[in-house]
């Protein structure tokens, strides 16, 4: 008889549903047979041999009674159908798959913000415009991502394995905080402003120590650095929607909605980037926004060009 056949007749026997025929097979099946037809089945050669001595002994005794040998045969059974368990589990178990390490681009277009998971539960907001490069798990005795552009980072704590963010010329290094990393490629400066925590900035040339409401800023001309305080709200103003000028010159605002929008404003008065305006927008539309600046400046008018293109015209006066 086959393993199928046998296992079949037990379990048959097992359940109470075993014709006088089948149990007549079922007689042949001895420990001899069970040795020769179970080797592959246990865990290993002592438990085989351990089994296959005691249905032996228990099968070859005189049947001095039905119930014994019913006993005995339902012991073999039971034996049988663990290890053909064993057997089939053993064939069939496949070991976990360990996916590759890949690197995660992750890219917003200017207008567009978005919320990244990493894989250590770190939560990341990138703003406009900006790119993260990212491990797919973090392994070793680092975790790094390259950011280009600007995004707020809320690092999950790990004393053991710091965070770092490389931005160009400037590494930032926490173990667990929250902080904010403005890096654009056009800009002359690169930007860290600590929420919670302490963070370390460091370039080749220098290195200084961030705390709340502080920030540091790297001088890509000169290679200095520098820190001051700051009102840590309204740097992060972007990360909660909010558009806030505060007595800053036009062009620098719109520099601005540029990023945020996704359109280029062109001047047809370049003397009216230089009028300053303050105000708070609380993700506005821009025609609202727009609105908003031609009447607190009434020399100033704007017209929508092709190609995401608007034009700022007439004079500014403060």
């Amino acid at each position: 008889m086959t393993e199928n056949e046998i296992k079949g007749l037990m379990e048959k026997y097992l359940n109470g549903t075993i014709t006088e025929q089948e149990e007549s097979l079922l007689e042949q099946f001895d420990g001899g047979l069970f040795l020769r037809n179970s080797k592959n089945t246990f865990a290993n050669d002592d438990q085989r041999k351990r089994m296959a001595k005691q249905l032996s002994d228990g099968i070859t005794q005189p049947k001095r009674n039905k119930s014994i040998l019913r006993w005995t045969k339902a012991a073999a059974s039971l034996a049988l159908l663990m290890g053909l368990g064993y057997f089939f589990y053993s064939k069939m178990k496949v070991e976990p798959v360990v996916e590759p390490l890949v690197e995660i681009v992750k890219t917003t277009e200017w207008g567009q913000k978005l919320n990244i998971t990493l894989a250590d539960g770190t939560q990341v907001r990138l703003n406009s415009g900006s790119t993260l490069k990212y491990p797919s798990r973090f392994e070793g005795n680092l975790r790094q991502v390259e950011l280009i552009g600007e995004a707020f980072f809320d690092v999950a704590k790990n004393p053991k394995i710091p965070f770092v963010i490389q931005s160009g010329e400037v590494q930032t290094t926490v173990l667990g905080t929250s902080f904010n990393v403005d890096t654009y490629p056009d800009d002359d400066q690169i930007a860290v402003t600590v929420s919670t925590g302490k963070v370390k900035v460091a370039s080749q040339e220098n290195e200084i120590i961030l705390e709340p409401n502080e920030q540091g800023v790297f001088h890509k001309k000169t290679k200095t650095m520098t820190k001051e305080r700051v009102d840590i709200a309204a740097a992060l103003h972007w990360k909660n929607g909010i558009i806030h000028f505060e007595d800053v010159p036009l062009a620098k605002a719109l520099e601005t909605l540029e990023k945020w929008y996704g359109v280029t404003f062109v001047l047809e008065n370049k003397n009216a980037g230089n009028c300053h305006i303050s105000a708070s927008y609380n993700n506005e539309l821009l025609t609202t926004v727009l609105e908003s600046i031609v009447f607190a400046k009434k020399g100033l008018q704007y017209e929508f060009l092709e190609d995401q293109k608007i034009l700022i015209k007439g004079k500014c006066t403060d």
